[in-house]
């Protein structure tokens, strides 16, 4: 049983001299979060006042930097040239910001970049609170102080010690001035980070009505429901606090449309608390699958998923929504983010193997076989070795890039990461799943009886069985046996690929790739597949090897396009 510590009203809405904050800026090669891509971070750690950190670092954005990005902020390719890439940067940026606030001159552009940073490279974005001293500094410093509220005129105004120069550090550095000008502007207004967050909107009369909602939610971590007078579920969350947590739907930092649709409906708040984040996660994924609540977006038809499949026979490469046994010899990638993406990526690897308008893809339509050679080729790159793909992909990159084709270049690189992220999700899931019993431990990220302790994990078949948190001296392999013998509906049934609970067994694979984690009992074989090779930065490397090779790629004439 853990052991937990009464959290005291300082603990739920701390002062905010005690409030560790992350004052981070960027530098891209572009404004679109989606295309473009981080050159540059720089971020400053602060407390009351006190600088307790800085980080600092170029990142390699894979593609040429445009011109006039470079005049602006003197970041050329040259700059870039054998600096880490986005995913192996953004670890460390998160292990850096810990449970700290971020705040950001104009956070939407910066937040925007990093939580796409994450998602493309599979990395969980922990919801960090966020603070953007543009929008607080646009209600405390009036038109009549400044002429516009950019960071260089703040900075300016507020005597700031650094000036902004369009580096990230040191628009960071300035952006930490500006910030403790707007607090010390703001006085016990901002006396919470709670209040700083919130200090430039008001609550709306709905929030401010139903406050009394958050009154017994406890200090745990757990998954909260929002409920109607009828039963019905219309919000599901998970927090660390689901104290802490709820009471911000009733504060001005809450400005999510269909939340604050969901309030005037509201008439209860039920929590469930669980012994880890963790297992709050997966409550809520099962939560949201089965009561389908109105007002969350995402996770409601877990049981949906797009795959790009290689079937036996005549099938060829089809897009499938189920998962099939691949005993027979068929192939999957994916889960696909997007139907859009499955006639690219055939294009893709047909040409990459077979050369475009590929004769045995034409046979198969019209049912004819082709080929067992062909087929072998196509499951290797789907499952074990992207090289033919990668190099396929990297040489008519660069034939574009020579041709000053970039967006062109840019199209092909953006279909190659699409293709490594499906294999790279299918290897992980195909791995997993497979394993009848996974029981695992890594150190606790929370307090146990008031010291260090572990966190233990059991899955089976790649759903979530049971957790439980144990002192740091305990015998890890008794409470494996208890979790051992902890059993629920579905857990014996193995299903390709993990279908139904895909998004349930990508929450487990993260706590797994977590730093220091050990099995503790396993059944079946558990195997790390080559997911390296299904990553970003293998493309690079081999864009990077075409460098002094000649191209045979006409890119201006019929089928320089990928299909």
């Amino acid at each position: 049983m853990r052991a937990r510590r009464q959290l005291s009203l300082e603990d739920i809405s701390p002062p905010l001299q005690e409030a560790e904050l992350v004052v981070v800026d960027l530098e891209t090669t572009g404004t679109d979060p989606q295309h473009d891509a981080i050159t540059e971070i720089g971020a400053v750690k602060v407390r009351g006042g006190e600088m307790l950190g800085e980080f600092r670092t170029f990142v390699d954005p894979q593609r040429p930097i445009p011109a006039y990005i470079a005049s602006l902020t003197g970041i050329s390719d040259a700059t870039v040239q054998g600096a880490p890439a986005i995913s192996v940067v953004l670890p460390g940026f998160l292990e850096f910001v810990g449970s700290a606030a971020l705040v950001a001159h104009n956070a939407r552009f910066d937040i925007g970049f990093l939580t796409a940073a994450a998602a493309k490279c599979d990395v969980e974005w922990p919801r960090p609170t966020v603070l953007d001293t543009l929008a607080l500094a646009r209600r405390v410093f009036r038109r009549d102080e400044v002429r516009d509220h950019r960071l260089s005129t703040l900075a300016s105004y507020v005597g700031a010690h650094v000036t902004p120069d369009h580096r990230a550090l040191s628009d960071a550095r300035a952006t930490v001035d500006v910030l403790h000008a707007i607090i010390e502007r703001l006085g016990p207004a901002a006396a919470t980070l709670e209040d700083l967050a919130s200090a430039h909107r008001r609550a709306t009369a709905v929030q401010m009505r139903k406050r009394y909602l958050a009154d017994g939610v406890p200090s745990a971590p757990g998954v909260y429901q929002f409920l109607a007078d009828d039963g019905e579920v219309l919000y599901v969350g998970t927090s660390r606090n689901l104290r802490s947590r709820v009471r911000t739907y009733f504060t001005a930092a809450e400005t999510r449309r269909r939340v604050l649709d969901m309030l005037p409906r509201a008439q209860s708040v039920q929590c469930i608390e669980c012994a880890t984040p963790t297992e709050a996660a997966v409550r809520e994924l099962r939560i949201i699958a089965r009561e389908k609540p109105p007002s969350n977006r995402a996770g409601l038809s877990p049981e949906k998923a797009l795959w790009l499949r290689l079937g036996t026979g005549s099938e060829g490469l089809r897009a499938a929504r189920l998962a099939r046994d691949e005993t027979d010899g068929s192939a999957h990638i994916g889960p696909l983010a997007s139907r859009h993406d499955v006639e690219p990526l055939r294009g893709l690897l047909t040409d990459a193997l077979l050369g475009r308008g590929a004769a045995w893809e034409q046979a198969a339509v019209h049912g004819r076989s082709f080929p067992s050679s062909h087929r072998d080729a196509l499951h290797a790159v789907m499952t074990s070795d992207p090289t033919p793909v990668l190099q396929h992909a990297a040489r008519r990159m660069r034939a574009h890039a020579g041709a000053g084709r970039y967006e062109d270049a840019e199209r092909i690189r953006q279909l190659a990461v699409v293709y490594l992220t499906a294999a790279r999700r299918a290897a992980r899931l195909r791995a997993l799943g497979s394993v009848p019993l996974l029981i695992a431990a890594r150190p606790s990220k929370d307090p146990v009886a008031d010291g260090r302790g572990w966190e233990l994990l059991a899955v089976r078949h790649g759903r979530f069985t049971a957790t439980t948190l144990l002192p740091w001296h305990a015998d890890h392999l008794a409470a494996a046996r208890t979790l051992a013998a902890q059993r629920t509906e579905g857990d014996d049934e193995p299903r390709p690929l993990c279908q139904g609970h895909h998004q349930e067994t990508e929450i487990l694979l993260r706590w797994l790739d977590s730093e220091d984690v050990r099995v503790v009992q396993v059944e079946g074989t558990w195997s790390q597949p080559l997911f390296s090779r299904f990553d970003e930065s293998t493309l690079h490397e081999a864009f990077t090897a075409t460098a002094h090779a000649t191209t045979s790629f006409d890119v201006t004439g019929p089928g320089a396009e990928p299909a």
